[in-house]
């Protein structure tokens, strides 16, 4: 597989996860609140605005990744965005993991995400040298 065959596999693959967790997070707390535990051991919110808030942000960042994968070289300016995104994902989750206010299950998803910006970053790296 060529490079730029690859890389547009990358960044589909990051835009379904993307989605399918922006989707799931937004939902699921709909059909049983008790989804929320799944971020460890702490009540549910008063209120979901902030999840919903960040949940949105995730699911436009996977249409951004989606468009990136259709046209690598017109959306390069934003290949930095998303690497900051999923960095700052993988450093917010990390704390929260660390204070006893994140389980482990948290910690595995939001590292995920600090692989893809890894990848990412190689991308980047390895595209501005062409």
């Amino acid at each position: 597989m060529d490079r730029e065959r690859h890389h547009s596999l990358l960044f589909k693959v990051a835009a379904i996860w993307n989605l399918l967790l922006a989707i799931s997070f937004i939902v699921l707390p709909r059909i049983d609140i008790g989804y929320f535990s799944l971020a460890g051991d702490v009540p549910p919110p008063p209120t979901l605005l902030w999840a919903d808030s960040f949940f949105i942000m995730v699911f436009v960042v996977g249409l951004l990744l989606f468009s990136i994968s259709i046209n690598p070289r017109i959306s390069q300016g934003f290949i930095p965005v998303v690497i900051f995104e999923k960095v700052a994902v993988f450093v917010v989750g990390l704390f929260y993991f660390l204070i006893g206010e994140a389980s482990l299950l948290v910690l595995a998803f939001v590292a995920i995400d600090l692989l893809f910006g890894i990848l990412f970053f190689e991308h980047w790296f390895a595209s501005r040298k062409t």
